[in-house]
């Protein structure tokens, strides 16, 4: 683990004891889909996933201020996430398995689990082609575009944090869009 990552984990585990939803967030779009195929590849089971999934952020997002020292949010929610299946997983069966037959409307078939993989790969093709987009916009365009829609910050906040003056936020934050628009074009 690099120590800029282990830098990152440090300061989303501030922000979360700090009532800071963006953190939680952030952590929530980071590690949904590496967590939900952990849940899926262990369990087989879409519904038990999902909602394992929304527990341990709930349990995050409740004990936040409680927390420990955590190296590496990955690591503890994956193991977060494997011990509430396996609690889970023993409630609904001894065996800690549940079969098709026992409930076979929570299982996704391998068609619906090649969609999500699609899904998945498409998102990420997606996020290259913004990210490349967003490396062709001028080094201002670029930060009023990360400031307004990814930190979501008001053109009040951005002129004060960038010092530029409103009308002219408005003016590049328009002329990027249009740009980006021309470079995302299929």
């Amino acid at each position: 683990m690099s120590n800029s990552s282990i830098y990152i984990d440090s300061l989303i585990l501030s922000a979360l004891k700090e009532n800071d939803e963006k953190a939680l967030n952030y952590l929530f779009a980071t590690y949904y889909n590496k967590l939900y195929r952990v849940g899926i590849k262990s369990t087989r089971n879409s519904i038990l996933t999902e909602e394992c999934i929304q527990l341990v952020f709930k349990d995050l997002w409740q004990y936040r201020r409680s927390l420990g020292e955590i190296r590496s949010f990955e690591a503890y929610l994956v193991g977060s996430l494997q011990k509430r299946l396996s609690r889970e997983l023993k409630r609904f069966s001894p065996n800690g398995f549940i079969s098709v037959e026992e409930n076979p409307l929570l299982f996704l078939s391998v068609e619906s689990y090649e969609e999500v993989l699609l899904l998945q790969e498409q998102d990420e093709n997606t996020k290259i082609r913004i990210q490349k987009a967003l490396n062709e916009l001028t080094p201002r365009q670029k930060e009023v575009i990360i400031l307004k829609y990814f930190e979501e910050l008001s053109f009040k906040e951005i002129s004060d944090r960038t010092q530029i003056q409103i009308d002219s936020v408005y003016k590049l934050l328009h002329e990027a869009i249009k740009k980006l628009r021309v470079l995302l074009r299929p």
